[in-house]
This record gives C-alpha cells, structure tokens and sequence, in this order.
C-alpha cells in the first residue's frame, strides 16, 4: 500500500503541500496507468490530484470517479460539461491552473506516466533547499504507442547537456524540458496570468513564464515517459504544424514578457527560423517545407536578424561596464593599452556566451591542448590587474 500522507505538514488552512494536474480527454487506456504512477510516489508529504476532465467521450470521467471514491480528499475531478479543447487546448489547462492549492505544483496528461517513485520527493527536496530556483526537472523517456520505433530520449536532436538553465536557455529552446518532468514553485497561486490563456501556450512558454521568477534545475535520470500516439493534442501534429506553433507563440510571449527580453526573444527566433529554413538539407525530418512556411520562416528571420545585428554594440557595451566598472574606465583612458587587453577579454567572454554549446565544448578542447598559451593567458591577466591596482 502507497503512504499518502506523512511528515511534512500541510499549508495553511489545510491545503496540500503538492497539487498534480492531470489533464485528460478521451484517456480511457491510459489513466489508470497515470493515476498509479502519482498514487504510488513515496514522499512525506501530502499532496492532492485534480483531474482536468475535457468533456471526454469515453470511460475517462468514470475511471476518474472511481479513483476519487477510493481516495477521497486525494483525487478530485473537475469535467467540463462541454469540450473545449476544440477551441483551444488551453482553455481546459488554465481551469486546472486554477485548482492548484499547494505551496508546488507538477503536471500531468492523462496518456503520460511518471516512471521513479521518488521523482517528487526528490524534487521537493531539491526546491525546498535552492530558494533561487523555482522549478526542478528531469530527463523524460519518449515511448511510441505502436512500437514502431524504439524509445528515445525526449527532444534528442537538441540535448540540454547541463542541469542548470536560465531564462535564455528556456527562450531559445536550450533547454526543453517535457510538462511531466517538472515540479514548480506556485508562484502564482489559483490566480494564473492572462497570458497562459493564450491559444499558443505550451508548455515551452509556460517554462518561459516561470524562468521570470528563478532558475530551473534538471536531474540526469528518467522518472516520466511521453507516450507519442495518434490521439495524442501534440503527438498527432505534423513537424511542420509544431514549428509554425512555436514560432507564432514566440512572438506572442515576447509582446507579453515585455521590452526586457525583447533581444534574448531576437537571438532565439534567428536560430530557431535558422534550423527550420535548413530542415530540408537534413532528410530525416522533412522532405520540404510549404511555401508558407517557407515565407513566414524568413520574414522572422530577416527581422529577428536585423534586431539582434542593430542591439548588438549596445549590449557589448553594457556587458564591458557591468564587467569592468566606471573607475576601471578611467584607468583605461589613461592607459589606452591596458584597456584594449582589457576590452578583448570582455569581448571574449561575451563571445563565449553567446556561441552554442558544441563551440564552447570545441574551445575547450582546444584550449586544454595548449597549456602554455593558457598561463600566458593568466600572466597578462595577472599584469593587468596588478597595473590597475598600482595606479590607485
């Protein structure tokens, strides 16, 4: 038997210190299995299951009213009287926003299952002791319901490769965690922002909206599995339909999050119109692209280029101030030499920043095999430091 209840105490007012969201809609041959995966966590903490019910056709509501009679005050169900999802998936997604009483909150789908029976513990844990970090992921398994391929890790063309990721890494798509891996902080409360009503939210600009708020962290193991099927809202979509949706959603966010990362929202749709214009030049992912797409791909990358090409110098010059100072500035002009070493290296360090993981794993390499140049390196570092303290 699963110990649902534990050490930990509840909030206030006795609400739960976990809330899952499970969202289902015609899920008959999957939920049990979801509902388990969440029953059989080993945490000692109390936690609520509110199951999002789109008005499904099927078995899905009685299967969830059979859970809730036997565990009452654990599982409740909320169904719509009428479907939704034909509008906007969101719509059902948003309602379940609001149903989320606990101090931390994860999200299911009903045709999706956790793996780990430690997976929220462990997550919890992690929140409870990072306060800077407001949501904790993981690796998620992606299984195909017709065994027509093996299973494969989620996203495996673009592998985050690191266990921390801030607010440029989940903008431009760096770090892509799946919905069932993550365990936020609620920051929000039952009061979720308009923007989460949008059409075109997903679960890549729900990250973008919480990375406002702290950093996300991601565990190396698998503790859930996305199971890709014909009736799946995502799963059923061409490559080509999640391309178009992520790049219309990118816009949108970016006119909600504000002028504040209107430069990081630049850089991400160049790169992310960039991988799209060349799909057709890699044979495994598509054939070719509709000449709407084709057009509307360009145009996004014509300007988003255009911005980041115009911001450019702006940002250099904020990042040598933020690096260097304003008395260090003074020094500089009366020593245009040191200062030039010095503007190379602040140049260098926002040149690293901005190239993509594989030159920075490249770099280091290369740096690593000449060891002389690196302690050359260090010195004039050293010379530098020792010039500017000499003059004060």
């Amino acid at each position: 038997p699963v110990t649902i209840t534990g050490g930990l105490e509840q909030n206030e007012c006795g609400q739960p210190f976990l809330s899952v969201m499970l969202i289902t809609y015609n899920h008959e041959k999957y939920i049990r299995q979801a509902l388990d995966s969440i029953l059989m966590q080993d945490c000692d903490f109390e936690f609520e299951i509110n199951i999002i019910d789109d008005a499904s056709t099927d078995s899905t509501q009685e299967i969830a009213q059979e859970y809730s009679r036997r565990f009452p005050g654990v599982v409740n169900c909320y169904f719509n009287s009428v479907n939704v999802g034909h509008l906007s998936t969101q719509l059902n997604t948003i309602r379940g926003f609001r149903t989320l009483r606990g101090r931390y909150f994860a999200i299911l789908e009903g045709d999706d299952y956790w793996s780990d029976p430690t997976k929220l513990a462990r997550q919890v844990l992690f929140l409870e002791n990072n306060p800077d970090f407001v949501a904790c992921a993981h690796n998620t398994l992606k299984v195909f319901d017709d065994d027509s391929l093996p299973p494969e890790h989620f996203l495996p063309f673009k592998s985050f490769r690191r266990n921390v990721a801030e607010m440029y890494d989940l903008v431009s798509m760096a770090g892509v965690f799946h919905l069932s891996s993550i365990v936020y902080r609620n920051v929000f409360q039952q009061n979720p922002p308009s923007c989460l009503y949008d059409q075109y939210s997903c679960e890549v600009t729900i990250n973008m909206l919480y990375g406002v708020f702290g950093k996300f962290y991601c565990f190396d193991d698998y503790m859930s599995v996305y199971r890709v099927h014909g009736g799946g809202v995502f799963s059923g979509r061409s490559q080509e339909r999640h391309w178009r949706f992520h790049l219309i959603g990118f816009g949108r966010f970016a006119m909600y999050l504000g002028p504040k990362y209107l430069y990081m929202f630049a850089r991400a749709v160049r790169g992310f119109t960039r991988y799209v214009l060349l799909a057709p030049f890699r044979t495994h992912e598509v054939a070719s692209l509709a000449a709407s797409t084709w057009v509307l791909f360009l145009t996004h990358f014509t300007v988003s280029a255009t911005v980041c090409f115009i911001w450019f110098p702006f940002r250099l010059v904020s990042y040598i101030k933020k690096c260097i100072g304003v008395s260090e500035l003074l020094f500089f002009l009366k020593n245009p030499f040191c200062g030039m070493l010095m503007l190379f290296l602040a140049f260098q360090r926002l040149a690293i920043r901005m190239l993509p993981d594989c030159c920075i794993r490249w770099f280091l390499r290369a740096e690593s095999c000449f060891p002389r140049w690196v302690l050359a390196r260090r010195a004039m570092r050293d010379w530098i430091l020792r010039m500017r303290s000499g003059s004060k």
